[in-house]
This record gives structure tokens, C-alpha cells and sequence, in this order.
């Protein structure tokens, strides 16, 4: 079993837990049940729209496209292998959008050479904060180079959801058992 199912299942017993001692949800009313924090269709549309915009953003390494829907300031948090052993997280701030191409700048990189998919987004919303958790595949120059997950935390504001943070593993190994069986389930489209 990989370190992150035991944290899971640690994390999800000690809800239950908490949840046998505290009382159920009805009780604290500030503790929402889960079908509370789950998005209606049209809001989940749009905050996955957010996350497919995001994905392309990558796939055209676009800082400028990445900024229209990051808040200012926003973070990235990654784990990944060490190359000394074991894993790494490292956080830092999320690239700034790129200069302006000017005709002595060097040609950006081909739109082909890497790209993002994810499926089974998972989205949690309350009021204005929402959360997305989903597996995901990244190729660079057409091979897979990893899976993992992201997790996207956003904020709507101004009636428009923006990313404020973003996290993600990097899983070298994980893909066989990643993948969707169902290649219909990967988004977003190409």
C-alpha cells in the first residue's frame, strides 16, 4: 500500500472519528455535510472549465493565458522523488506571465512538446471557495513523463472563479495504475 492510501485512509478515519465523538453535521451546523459541499452542475461546469483552460495554458506552455485565471500571488506546492532518495515537496510562487515576445526573443517551444490531461475530477464548493482534486498525465515531447494528482484551490470572485493555489505529486511510476480504463473520461478535449 503507497504512503499516500495510508494517509488517506488515516485521514478519512480520523473524520469518522471525529465525527462519532463531535456528532453528526445536523448537530455543528458548521461542519458541512458532504452533499452540501457538493458543486451544483452549473458550478462545477464552470470551475472544471477554470482547470481545462488551465491544461491548455500548460499544453501551450502559456504563462500570460495561465495568469487570466490565477489570482495574484498564487502559489504551487509539488512533490516529487528526490533524486536522493525518497520524496520532496518544495512550494514555491507560481511563474509570473512572460514577457512580451519581441523578434530577437528565442522561438517558444512547439505547443506539442508538453501536455496535461486529467479525469474524475473530484469538486467541492462552499460559498465562494471551491476545491478540484483529480489524477492527472503529463507528456513531454509525446511520452508519458508522470502522473499524479492536482488539487486546485479557487475562489470566485467578481462572478468569475480564479485559481489560487495549486498543488500536485509527481508520480514517475503511477501511470499503469492511474489511467482511465475509459479514455472518454479524459478532459479537457484536445
Amino acid at each position: 500500500m503507497t504512503r499516500r492510501i495510508r494517509t488517506f485512509l488515516a485521514l478519512a478515519a480520523l473524520l469518522g472519528a471525529s465525527r462519532s465523538v463531535l456528532g453528526s453535521s445536523e448537530e455543528l451546523p458548521y461542519i458541512a455535510a458532504p452533499e452540501e459541499a457538493q458543486a451544483s452542475a452549473a458550478e462545477e461546469a464552470a470551475i472544471l472549465a477554470v482547470i481545462d483552460q488551465f491544461m491548455h495554458a500548460v499544453t501551450k506552455s502559456d504563462n500570460a493565458a495561465m495568469a487570466a485565471i490565477r489570482l495574484p500571488g498564487t502559489t504551487t506546492t509539488m512533490e516529487r522523488p528526490n533524486p536522493a532518495g525518497g520524496m520532496q515537496v518544495l512550494h514555491r510562487p507560481f511563474p509570473a506571465p512572460a514577457a512580451p515576445a519581441s523578434s530577437t526573443a528565442p522561438a517558444p517551444a512547439s505547443a506539442s512538446a508538453q501536455r496535461e490531461r486529467y479525469w474524475d475530477p473530484v469538486v467541492h464548493v462552499r460559498g465562494s471557495i471551491a476545491i478540484v482534486w483529480t489524477p492527472y498525465e503529463f507528456w513531454r515531447d509525446g511520452k508519458t513523463s508522470h502522473c499524479g494528482v492536482d488539487v486546485f484551490e479557487l475562489t470566485k470572485q467578481d462572478g468569475a472563479w480564479k485559481i489560487g493555489n495549486v498543488m500536485y505529486t509527481v508520480e514517475p511510476d503511477a501511470c499503469p495504475a492511474m489511467r482511465p480504463k475509459d479514455p472518454a473520461r479524459v478532459r479537457p478535449a484536445p
